[in-house]
């Protein structure tokens, strides 16, 4: 009767890494590799896996070490992509590029917000089974201080990913604001000449200076005295921006 009542209810379950509770007995599902789905069935102080339609009898110590496993995995997962993001801080900070990270990004992203996912479903249902079973608390209490600090650091290696891709995306942006800078300047000084240029270059009687012999001179000065004009605005306009480190030296 039993074996029929997890049947049905096993195949209704869509939610992996989740902890249910029913009447007479609570499950425990966990997804311990990427195809499969483990089923634990806790009745009467007991742990057994619900494994081809047939309830298997599971030791605590057991238990414990497929979520140990499951933890462990996580961990190595974790290291391996704060590994990948501290080399990418250290290139930064010695102002080197980081190529391709736009592609990177998103393959971290991904796995550490899968990883995430895995690591807070089985630490929620962790903490659902230890308030219920007295028997097993004592071995869960390890598991579950494991998983909430291998949880923050996920979050902060999240957070970290993101303040790079803030960065190179700031960095970038700022390049790009440069670039149309400089453009704008050059055309601000070659506009002017080319209005000159243009004036001089008419073929009409009459034209200013035409007659005179020191006509071309006083272009070339015009021009020249345009060119000054705009060094000097450069120059001297205001171009101070908040320097930070400027606040951390003490003034003599």
């Amino acid at each position: 009767m039993l074996n029929d009542v997890l049947k049905q209810i096993v195949s209704n379950i869509n939610i992996s890494n989740a902890y249910y509770e029913f009447d007479d007995f609570d499950i425990f599902t966990l997804d311990i590799t990427k195809n499969s789905k483990s089923v634990f069935v806790f009745k009467e102080n007991q742990i057994f896996e619900y494994k081809d339609e047939n309830l298997i009898l599971f030791s605590n110590t057991e238990f414990i070490a497929i979520l140990k496993e499951i933890l462990q995995n996580e961990k190595e997962k974790n290291n391996t992509i704060n590994l990948s993001i501290e080399k990418r801080e250290e290139l930064i900070l010695e102002n080197k590029k980081v190529k391709n990270f736009l592609t990177k990004y998103f393959i971290l992203k991904v796995k550490l917000s899968k990883s995430y996912n895995m690591v807070s479903s089985v630490l929620e249902a962790c903490k659902i089974c230890h308030s219920k079973h007295h028997f097993i608390k004592k071995s869960l209490k390890t598991i579950i201080l494991n998983l909430a600090v291998l949880e923050k650091n996920i979050k902060e290696n999240i957070s970290r990913l993101e303040g790079i891709y803030t960065y190179i995306n700031t960095a970038r942006n700022e390049k790009i604001n440069k670039n149309i800078y400089f453009l704008s300047i050059m055309s601000a000084i070659f506009l002017p000449l080319n209005l000159i240029v243009g004036f001089f270059g008419m073929n009409t009687k009459n034209l200013f200076l035409s007659e005179n012999e020191y006509g071309t001179y006083y272009v070339l000065a015009v021009i020249l005295t345009i060119f000054f004009i705009l060094f000097l605005w450069y120059q001297f306009k205001d171009k101070k921006e908040l320097d930070l480190d400027e606040f951390s030296v003490k003034k003599k």
